[in-house]
Parts: structure tokens; sequence; C-alpha cells
């Protein structure tokens, strides 16, 4: 099983930001078989929207609704 995190992006001192992301919308129906690097969802912080993308081959498992608000390291989905 792989877990579907949410990373945040570096911030311009190098670190990585704590700011909450918002998890726009579900490319990929729940329980659909996913290949690794296959688009899985889009996600906004600020203006920024960016791809989460299947780190392993599976069945997608959706942990967090479109709407919802993520943090940093938070599980979105799993990958069976």
């Amino acid at each position: 099983m792989t877990e579907l995190l949410y990373c945040a992006e570096r911030t311009a001192a190098g670190g990585f930001g704590t700011a909450r992301a918002v998890l726009v919308r579900w490319l990929v129906a729940e329980g659909s078989p996913v290949s690794s690097g296959q688009p899985l969802a889009e996600i906004r912080t600020g203006q920024h929207h960016t791809h989460m993308h299947a780190l392993a081959t599976g069945t997608l498992r959706q942990q967090v609704r479109a709407g919802e608000s993520v943090l940093p390291g938070f599980p979105v989905g799993l990958i069976e």
C-alpha cells in the first residue's frame, strides 16, 4: 500500500512551506486502477495549481474529498 501525501513546495529560503492546500478535484474516480506517474488530483495552494501523481500502480482509495484543505504531509489517498 502506498500513501499519497500532499507535499508542500520549497520556499525561497530552501525549506518547505507549511501552508494549507485545497484538493480541488480528483482526476481519477475512487476504486479506479492507476499507473505510476499518472496525474490523480489537482491541488491549489494560494493561486498556484499543481497535480498530484501516482507513486505506484494499483487501485486508488480516496481519503480526502474535493474542496477539503490539507496540510503538508497529510495523506489524501492510498494506492493498494
